[in-house]
């Protein structure tokens, strides 16, 4: 999965009840890997709905339009 603007690959969802508080992670092969550093625990549930942003750029979107494939 790929930033649709920029390509990257690193993305993060925020806390829906502190949203100053972000999980940063990846996505290859339909699994979501967060960083080494962040509690598993802490993290919100994400689905196809979550709001993802781009680590690199000013994309943000549901979750679900990272799944999308994207045109040559």
């Amino acid at each position: 999965m790929k930033c649709p603007l920029c390509q990257s690959e690193t993305f993060f969802v925020k806390d829906p009840e502190d949203e100053y508080t972000a999980f940063k992670f990846t996505c290859s092969d339909g699994e979501i890997r967060f960083d080494s550093e962040v509690d598993v625990s802490d993290v919100p549930q994400v689905h196809d709905k979550t709001e993802a942003y781009c680590i690199n750029c000013a994309w943000h979107g549901r979750f679900d339009m990272l799944k999308k494939p994207r045109p040559s």
